[in-house]
């Protein structure tokens, strides 16, 4: 006997997609990549709701965390003071932290620095782990 499928039809009905608007919501799959610039704001990919990928579960089997209660997630009590915000207002900041879930990845260049992306505690993708509740992990 074989596993139930757990994929859904459509992104609409995949626990990993957030809706903003009737037909239109982010992809939070997977969590940013290690970049190249400092300061960098992650943005998840937007999709159509009858959009669909091979690696959507449905709600009943969401992994992951939301980032205040990621493992791979690192913020002070006051958020991050980037000294350009972006796209980002200041009141974002002070809830933001960095998405530590990947390690930079190798180069053709030499001697790249790397800088992890930063995200807000509310938000959240399939690849974070719940934090322990006593802090280690």
């Amino acid at each position: 006997m074989s596993a139930p499928d757990t994929r859904p039809a459509k992104c609409a009905e995949c626990c990993f997609w957030q809706q903003l608007r009737e037909h239109e919501g982010l992809c939070r799959r997977h969590a940013p990549h290690a970049s190249r610039r400092s300061d960098e704001v992650a943005h998840w990919p937007q999709t159509r709701a009858r959009q669909v990928c091979g690696e959507g579960l449905t709600a009943a089997t969401r992994p992951g965390a939301t980032c205040a209660a990621c493992l791979y997630w690192r913020s002070t009590a006051t958020g991050l003071n980037p000294v350009d915000r972006g796209d980002m207002q200041k009141a974002w900041w002070a809830r933001a932290g960095m998405c530590v879930r990947y390690a930079p990845s190798p180069s053709s260049e030499p001697g790249p620095r790397a800088f992890w992306p930063a995200t807000a505690d509310v938000d959240g993708c399939g690849d974070g782990l719940v934090r322990s509740a006593d802090g280690e992990d």
